[in-house]
């Protein structure tokens, strides 16, 4: 599961370098992984009960390939969440689409 744990990691690396790359720079998601591992980042993002400007900037601008709910819903990822957090993660990205 260590394996898989920095795995997420790297993609969740990745996908804030391609945030970067189209311009937009995701400070809050930057530090906190920088404090805390990307897998309860990822955790505490969804549970926060907020969408967060950053993520709804990423949906609005059709990049919500590099928001850590899709990242976590990618099927190798999904064994590191709960299933009701993949649910959570799931209902952000459909409700945060229909809102914007």
């Amino acid at each position: 599961m260590q394996k898989l744990r920095e795995e997420f990691a790297q993609a969740v690396r990745e996908a804030i370098k391609k945030c970067h790359q189209f311009g937009f720079h995701p400070s809050r998601w930057e530090k906190m992984i920088n404090e805390q591992h990307p897998v309860e980042v990822a955790i505490h993002f969804i549970v926060s009960g907020e969408f967060q400007d950053g993520f709804k900037h990423l949906v609005r601008e059709g990049k919500e390939d590099f928001t850590m709910e899709s990242l976590m819903l990618q099927p190798r990822f999904s064994p590191l969440f709960s299933s009701d957090h993949l649910d959570v993660a799931r209902w952000r990205l459909r409700t945060v689409t229909r809102e914007i």
